[in-house]
């Protein structure tokens, strides 16, 4: 789950307007990652990890849609 840490995601979906984000923060006891948005650092989420690995929902690494 650390490997988490710091990798880059798309949504597929816009969430606030962006796609693309970044692993802020891991919570491995929660099972819980904080995501925020590249283009404009001031917004986050958190969202299970489960949730992350949904690839109808989430592609790894920042690409255009």
């Amino acid at each position: 789950m650390k490997k988490l840490l710091n990798s880059k995601w798309t949504s597929i979906n816009k969430k606030n307007g962006w796609i693309h984000y970044q692993v802020r923060n891991v919570l491995i006891k929660k099972k819980k990652i904080e995501l925020f948005a590249i283009c404009d650092k001031t917004f986050s989420f958190i969202i299970d990890i489960k949730d992350i690995k949904d690839k109808s929902e989430w592609l790894p690494g920042w690409r255009d849609l």
